[in-house]
Parts: C-alpha cells; sequence; structure tokens
C-alpha cells in the first residue's frame, strides 16, 4: 500500500534520475493535520515501524514501503435532533430510575456531542499511543487508504467510532440515567443534566479506555509542542460529595493534570422515548395551566365582587353608577334620529323614542 504522495515523489526521482542523477532525493512532508506512521514493508504482511512523520516536517523517504495517516485535528462525535451538521440523528435510548413500585421508569432518548483527539504521541517509537492505535484499532478498521485523500479514510473512521466510542457512550449513559426520574431529565428544573454530564465523566472513560485498548483519545486541551511532544494541561475532575438540601447531588472540584485529558460528554438535550408519555405529559401540563388560569379568573372575579359589595354601601359609589347608566344610555341613543334623552332636575335619566 502507498500514499497518493508517495507516488507522486516516486515520478519526481524517476525524473531527477534520468536528468541529474545526485539528485535522487525526495521528502514526505505531510499536511498540517496529518501524522504519518512510516513503515518499512517486508516479505508478505510483515511491516517494520521506521517513524512518525509529523505534521508539516519532512520524513525519510519510502521507496516501495508504506506510510499510514491518523488525523491530528479535533474529531468530534454529535449525536443532533435533525441530523444537520452531526455525525448522527439517533439518540441514546436509556431507562430511568425506579419507583416506589419497583418498577422500572420511561425510557428517555439522550441526545449528546463530544469533542477530542486522537493521541498522536509518537515520542516513543513504535510503543507509543499513535503507533499502537494504528496496530491496535487503525488498521484493523482500515482508516488509513491508498485510494483516499491523504489517506484518510472518513467512512471507515466512522465505523470504528461506532464500534468503540458510541458503545462505551452508550453503557456510560445508560448507567447515567438510572440516578433520576424521566420527568427530571426531561425537565431539568434542578439541574439535572449537568449533573449527569458530571457523573458520566468517570464511567465513560473507563468504558472507552476498555474499548479502544488504552489512552488512544483525549478530551479538550489536548495538544503538542513543536518536537511532537504532549503538553501536559490542566482539567476540572468532579468527586461526588454528598447531597444538596434539595436532594441534587453535590461535587466537589479537583484539577488535575495529564498530557492526555479525560474525554468528556456534553449533553444537549433529553426526551420521553415513548411519544405517547411525552403528549400525555404536555397534556398534563396544558390542562395544569388551564386550571391555574382559571384559578386566577376566578380570584379576580371573587376580589371584584368584595369590593363591589363594599362599594354598594357608598352614597357616592350609587351616584357614579347613575350618572354611568346616563351617558350609556345617551351614547346608544346617537344613532336613532327618533330617540331623545331626557335629563330632568333630578339627575334622572328618561328615553323616549318617536316620530319628530
Amino acid at each position: 500500500m502507498r500514499s497518493n504522495i508517495l507516488r507522486r515523489c516516486s515520478v519526481v526521482l524517476a525524473l531527477a534520475a534520468l536528468t541529474a542523477p545526485g539528485l535522487a532525493a525526495c521528502a514526505t512532508r505531510p499536511p498540517a493535520n496529518v501524522l504519518l506512521l512510516y513503515y518499512k514493508a517486508g516479505a508478505g504482511d510483515d511491516r517494520k515501524f521506521v517513524e512518525c512523520i509529523r505534521p508539516g516536517t519532512s520524513g525519510k523517504y519510502p521507496v516501495d514501503d508504506e506510510t499510514f495517516t491518523l488525523r491530528t485535528d479535533a474529531r468530534t462525535w454529535n449525536i443532533a435532533h435533525d441530523g444537520e451538521g452531526g455525525d448522527s440523528n439517533t439518540p441514546i435510548e436509556s431507562g430511568t430510575k425506579y419507583g416506589p413500585d419497583g418498577q422500572p421508569g420511561p425510557a428517555v432518548k439522550t441526545w449528546s456531542s463530544a469533542d477530542f483527539n486522537i493521541n498522536v504521541d509518537c515520542t516513543a517509537g513504535k510503543n507509543s499511543p499513535a503507533v499502537r492505535f494504528w496496530e491496535d484499532l487503525g488498521r484493523r478498521y482500515h482508516i488509513s487508504r491508498d485510494d483516499t485523500e491523504d489517506g484518510w479514510d472518513e467512512k471507515e473512521w466512522r465505523e470504528l467510532l461506532l464500534a468503540t466510542f458510541v458503545v462505551a457512550e452508550r453503557k456510560a449513559i445508560a448507567e447515567g440515567t438510572r440516578f433520576y426520574t424521566a420527568d427530571e431529565l426531561d425537565s431539568n428544573g434542578k439541574g439535572q443534566r449537568g449533573e449527569l454530564e458530571k457523573r458520566l465523566g468517570p464511567l465513560f472513560q473507563a468504558e472507552l479506555r476498555k474499548k479502544l485498548g488504552g489512552d488512544y483519545f483525549c478530551g479538550t486541551g489536548y495538544h503538542v509542542d513543536d518536537q511532537g511532544k504532549p503538553v501536559e494541561v490542566e482539567y476540572d475532575e468532579y468527586i461526588p460529595d454528598g447531597t444538596n438540601d434539595d436532594g441534587t447531588l453535590r461535587f466537589k472540584t479537583e484539577q488535575r493534570k495529564s498530557t492526555c485529558p479525560p474525554v468528556r460528554i456534553s449533553i444537549t438535550d433529553i426526551d420521553f422515548a415513548n411519544a405517547a408519555i411525552a403528549a400525555a405529559r404536555a397534556d398534563v401540563y396544558a390542562a395544569e395551566q388551564r386550571a391555574k388560569a382559571a384559578l386566577v379568573a376566578a380570584q379576580a372575579e371573587l376580589e371584584k365582587a368584595r369590593k363591589l359589595g363594599e362599594a354598594a354601601k357608598n352614597p357616592d359609589y350609587l351616584k357614579y353608577k347613575q350618572i354611568e347608566a346616563q351617558v350609556a344610555a345617551a351614547e346608544a341613543c346617537k344613532s336613532n334620529p327618533n330617540c331623545t334623552v331626557i335629563i330632568d332636575g333630578t339627575g334622572q335619566s328618561g328615553i323616549n323614542v318617536g316620530a319628530r
């Protein structure tokens, strides 16, 4: 297997050999977001690791040997509602807290995202995380191929994530949602989703390491220096530390350092998995709001009646209502040319409708 880059290099060498044999040299320079793993080909499938060729640097020229691509830029797995801008539109379904009757709670659907990098540490040669990742997983899933741009196969990369990353995420979320009722996760009234994210941290990291076989994926903050050595970064670790007065879980934050910080799951939304339950809950909410509105209206009418009862005992109020009736009668009479409003000296009014 040879990359397109190497085949182009071979053409240059051939031309150089014909015109100036002393110029027969060609370096492999990967793009800024690519780490090349250079293997010397042997008999059959035998290959021997030679070196990592870092982004933007020149490595040795493999004539009949092979290179394999690892991407150094940030990777994501994003489960989006509509699939737009996401890697999947299929949420993770899981159970919720058991009820007092011992029955499991309704299932929920969780949408989430995670940002990470492939651990491209190559400082320990063939025992480096980058090389071990390729040997353990990359080669098996064929994430680097000759017939794709820069040797990277996005389709096979997705298959690798579905078999490792998503499986670990599914198990961690399934364990985490069991601590909450479906209503709590759906409404998020006390920040239960943020609490769940903190719970998921160690669960997910342990499962991810198990599925990958090592610390091959690193979380936000991961980067390497100019020599390709990972830089130690600080990150927050959340440790459960009792409960708050409202029953929510309390955490203490510890500052930790690592050259490969953990990958974190960010929850973007949680819904009932059963659409009928979601609709019924919406109906209950609407009925509750209607009842509250009716109660407010009844209270307003009750207050109005109370005030009117007090006002009826006041002579000035009665006189005001009398004048108000006269004004209303006059307004009603305006559109009828045969209508006459008669107001006597006592303030009493009458309406006379007849021919003029």
